[in-house]
């Protein structure tokens, strides 16, 4: 198959209709170059092939259609593309999006229609889902991807040591097995299909059956996973917990269960001390603010009574010190300021009753026998006495007992540290430790595990036994009914055409994988610079795991190459893919060269692009297939375009010719 000629109408920048013709060689293989700057819409023409393939959603396409026409209220974009099929058939697709007649269109007015034409012919597209399938039958979706890529395909596939494993669905579509599997499953499809048919119970009745029946197997499935996983992790742990105990044992000549006891002294130990330090602190405080005091502790009853009989004291001589000029004011007062007798005291009188008040104030008298020992002030009094009182509310009383309380604590931390001291040296004790960490956190992961696991074992009861009775129901079912012997025989012959295919499903990818490895590996060395690393690759036929190894036979991961052998190594496995697909499609590589150095741009220019296919259309910088390149890629070339952006009118319009021609 061959493009011939691409139409592009009102997509991103081209405004007006645009072709592209793609020129064939009398010699049958052709390649056209296609150069543009960054932004002039290289990527725009291998976008537009697909889209008129394999067609687009409404809302994405919206977002491209020229701005300038959209402002217009002109939502239209078509596209289309003539081709040459194998059978030198022309066939013509034309694909195109209207939203009609309205002011402010949106994505929602655009209405697809397809044009198909064969041989100059219009065919009928009323039934627009068949000529999509003849379309994807002819250019597979799945596969294009592998025939039409640019830098980024070959990024992907580059990226990691594993991304060929994500594309196993294409891969097997590329290389013609998905559609044998397919087969095989629409067979067996047939097969359920006819043993629906000639049951007498509703359909429905058997679907719900069926459908139970998957759903345990599913659950089945999945529960026997996750018991491989926790099994696997189970072991790990088993292993990881015995390789710590004998090296626990092999270094500190005991058993890794018996430190249970030395962590259990090491913990009361802790224990011990922090009480120790908190009496020592305890300790220290009350000699500091009580201890000169506290020495004179039995003498506070003496000294308190002392002070209260010299404070009494001194207040009854004040009073009778001033006893005197107190009577005579008292009786004074009888008559100033005003009188409060009707008839004034005589002198006499007055003379009386002031030595009555006498008396009366000297009755209580010291007797003077109060010895003045302290001799202190009122103020100095107080102070002495509020410190007695706080001295005998504190503990400083107690001392002796703090002092023998922590003499026994101090006995038993030391008896420990003696026993712990044999069990390992302190130079040890950091690798002790871990080691005893590593041993209890396996445990507690095994006991973990343990619980799940067990708890999915008892699952996977309960399952088996519901699909063993869901089994024995559809059995009864289809035992309740005869079987015509010609639905019999179809029913086992689909079995055995079933089989036959799985079989040659198994051979066939060996064989295909066998071939991709081998076209991969000659593109690679064809491609790859005289240092390159690859000697031999495998690809493994049921996961499609690539194994790389290097010139001394050693496996190596394919992050171990270069940016640029990665590459080149991406590319030669596409190649590889086209090669042994046998799919005569067009080969559309957009910037291909952008990521990789000199000599791998010279293999790609001169081995890879006049052999990767039969027509290969080179969507291009004026850097990557420069001057020198093309040169070498010029006598190759059935013709070449380039792509003209106009800043100012914001279109893109196509001139014959490169850069240089």
């Amino acid at each position: 198959m061959k493009f011939n000629k691409l139409t592009i109408e009102n997509y991103k920048s081209f405004q007006f209709p645009t072709v592209f013709n793609f020129p064939q060689s009398s010699e049958g293989k052709s390649i056209f170059l296609v150069g543009g700057m960054n932004g002039a819409g290289k990527t725009s023409i291998m976008e537009a092939i697909n889209v008129c393939l394999y067609g687009a959603k409404p809302d994405w396409l919206y977002k491209y259609i020229n701005r300038k026409e959209l402002s217009k209220g002109n939502a239209y974009v078509s596209f289309e593309l003539e081709l040459e099929t194998g059978e030198h058939e022309t066939i013509v697709i034309h694909r195109s999006w209207s939203a009609g007649v309205t002011e402010t269109p949106r994505y929602k007015d655009l209405e697809e229609k397809l044009v198909v034409v064969k041989d100059g012919k219009r065919v009928s597209v009323q039934n627009k889902e068949m000529w999509q399938d003849f379309i994807n039958a002819t250019i597979p979706k799945s596969i294009t991807q592998f025939f039409f890529f640019d830098g980024e395909k070959i990024q992907e596939i580059a990226a990691d040591d594993h991304s060929e494993v994500r594309l196993q669905t294409s891969l097997e579509a590329a290389l013609g097995i998905q559609y044998i599997s397919r087969l095989a499953n629409d067979i067996l499809y047939l097969k359920q299909e006819e043993r629906k048919g000639f049951v007498e119970i509703s359909d429905e009745d058997i679907e719900y059956k069926e459908s139970e029946l998957k759903k345990e197997q599913r659950k089945h499935h999945s529960k026997k996973q996750e018991r491989d996983d926790l099994s696997q992790e189970l072991e790990n742990f088993k292993s990881e917990k015995e390789e710590a105990q004998e090296r626990f044992k092999a270094i500190f000549s005991i058993d890794a269960e018996s430190t249970e006891i030395v962590k259990q002294k090491e913990k009361k130990r802790i224990q011990l001390s922090n009480k120790s330090n908190q009496l020592e602190n305890q300790i220290k405080v009350l000699n500091d603010q009580f201890l000169p005091w506290a020495i004179a502790g039995k003498l506070f009853d003496s000294v308190k009574k002392q002070i209260e009989a010299e404070r009494e004291s001194q207040k009854q001589n004040a009073l009778s010190a001033n006893a005197q000029d107190l009577a005579k004011q008292i009786v004074d007062k009888l008559e100033l300021p005003e009188p409060i007798i009707e008839h004034p005291l005589t002198t006499e009188q007055k003379a009386k009753l002031e030595k009555r008040v006498l008396d009366i104030l000297q009755q209580n008298k010291s007797a003077g026998d109060i010895k003045k020992i302290l001799n202190l002030s009122e103020r100095d009094a107080a102070k002495v006495l509020n410190r007695i009182e706080e001295i005998e509310q504190s503990d400083v009383l107690q001392l002796e007992q703090l002092l023998k309380e922590k003499e026994e604590l101090d006995f038993e931390i030391r008896s420990i540290e003696a026993s712990l001291s044999s069990t390992a040296s302190e130079s040890e004790r950091e690798l002790f430790d871990t080691l005893q960490n590593t041993i209890e956190s396996c445990q507690t992961q095994i006991g973990r595990i343990s619980v799940r696991l067990s708890n999915v074992n008892e699952e996977i009861v309960v399952i088996e036994t519901r699909i063993k009775d869901i089994e024995l129901e559809i059995n009864k079912l289809y035992e309740k009914h005869n079987v015509s012997k010609e639905r019999a025989d179809f029913i086992q012959e689909c079995d055995t055409i079933a089989n036959l295919l799985n079989t040659y499903i198994v051979k066939l990818r060996k064989n295909k994988v066998k071939v991709l490895q081998e076209k991969t590996l000659e593109m690679y060395k064809m491609l790859s610079s005289k240092s390159g690393l690859i000697k031999d690759l495998e690809i493994n036929d049921k996961t499609y795991e690539i194994i790389i190894r290097d010139r001394s036979g050693h496996e190596m991961k394919k992050s171990g190459l270069s940016a640029g052998e990665k590459e080149v190594f991406a590319v030669s496995l596409l190649w590889g893919l086209a090669q042994t697909s046998q799919l005569n499609l067009p080969l559309i590589i957009d910037t291909p060269l952008s990521r990789l150095d000199s000599i791998h741009r010279d293999n790609i220019v001169n081995h890879y692009f006049p052999n990767a296919a039969e027509q290969v259309i080179i969507l291009s910088t004026d850097t990557e297939v420069d001057s020198n390149y093309f040169k070498n890629l010029e006598p190759h070339l059935t013709g070449a375009a380039r792509l003209e952006f106009s800043h100012i009118n914001e279109i893109t319009s196509i001139k014959e010719g490169y850069f240089w021609n």
